[in-house]
């Protein structure tokens, strides 16, 4: 019985050492990282344009509550958007590439104050974000273009609901 167990203790030390050995060097044995995928920067860049238009949405909430009712449903497919843009967004969670700054969620200034201007605030707002995606459709393979030309059409169809007279369903 002493012998088996001399035996399986070697074997086992053989067959660890080179994975202890690989361990000592640390995070450097695995290779270098995979390069960012340049979709990555396309959905990064829509999903700070999602989050911008839902706080232009709040501000615009807090400055003008009597909007809430037709507002809502608006802001609520932002949030739709966002949530499906942070699905496809596969990175990780400890690391921020260099020069990308996650987009501050802070009030934008120069909220107006009344109703009619609120809605031209959000009209072109959603009429600008809706071109800004149609320019990033050619940089996204297939799917995410997709993706992005829907978006794109909802805000263009927020553009129309805001406009004078048009009332938000």
């Amino acid at each position: 019985m002493v012998r088996e167990a001399t035996r399986r203790g070697v074997l086992a030390a053989v067959v660890s050492l080179p994975l202890v050995a690989t361990g000592c060097k640390g995070i450097g044995a695995l290779g270098t990282p995979p390069r960012q995928q340049p979709d990555v920067t396309v959905v990064r860049d829509a999903i700070d344009a999602e989050m911008l238009m839902i706080s232009r949405y709040s501000a615009v909430l807090v400055a003008v509550p009597a909007l809430a009712g037709s507002l809502d449903p608006l802001l609520q497919q932002h949030r739709e958007h966002l949530a499906r843009l942070r699905a496809r967004l596969i990175e990780p969670a400890t690391a921020s590439p260099p020069g990308h700054s996650p987009a501050v969620a802070a009030s934008p200034a120069g909220v107006p104050g009344t109703p009619a201007a609120a809605r031209a605030y959000l009209r072109r707002a959603e009429q600008a974000a809706a071109q800004t995606l149609l320019g990033r459709l050619t940089a996204a393979p297939p799917s995410l273009a997709q993706l992005l030309a829907s978006i794109a059409a909802s805000e263009a169809t927020h553009a129309l609901v805001l406009g004078p007279g048009r009332r938000v369903a």
